[in-house]
């Protein structure tokens, strides 16, 4: 019994030892070539690719929303909020004419009883946003919030995420202009 025992054991090693050593020799020899050539992207391709011009139109698509909340539409607070904080952009209603579309998914979660009693008693919201080029396909811009105080739960999240989003634009154009400036030089 020991002796039948003792072999059980030394196959199963053998065996796993075995299936590592063929694993390292597989990742060690290189597998074909790709036909496609791999290109790296400039710094300046990269920037144009995600560069969100000032007055471009913009389309606000809908949001998952999930969570305890209600079920308030989280796109009316964006537009709102970017309203709210002069976001230079246009805010189009259907998406054949805009130039990027807005995505995201938002939630807020009620405050449970610990928090109310103990705490500062209120909701908790977050939300993330991408900024997608229509016409490229390159996502341009992302960010997310998450307010565990929020006291005013979707708009206090799409104001910070308006706020950041103008911030991205603002700095597009100064790099722009810098570096139309060092083109010239």
């Amino acid at each position: 019994m020991k002796f039948a025992l003792s072999l059980l054991v030394l196959f199963v090693c053998s065996t796993a030892a075995l299936a590592q050593t063929e694993g390292q020799t597989a990742a060690a020899t290189p597998g074909p070539k790709s036909s496609a050539p791999v290109k790296t992207v400039s710094a300046a391709e990269k920037f144009e690719a995600e560069f969100i011009p000032r007055n471009s139109k913009v389309y606000i698509g809908r949001f998952s929303e999930d969570g305890d909340g209600d079920k308030k539409e989280f796109e009316s607070y964006l537009a709102a909020a970017m309203r709210k904080k002069g976001v230079p952009l246009l805010i189009v209603t259907t998406r054949e004419e805009a130039d990027f579309i807005i995505e995201g998914a938002s939630e807020k979660r009620k405050t449970g009883w610990a928090k109310t009693i103990f705490g500062s008693g209120r909701d908790a919201a977050s939300a993330s946003i991408t900024v997608t080029n229509l016409r490229t396909g390159v996502v341009a811009y992302a960010d997310s919030s998450d307010r565990r105080d929020a006291l005013r739960g979707h708009r206090s999240t799409a104001e910070k995420l308006a706020k950041y989003l103008k911030k991205k634009i603002e700095d597009d154009e100064k790099k722009a202009r810098r570096w139309a400036g060092e083109s010239r030089q």
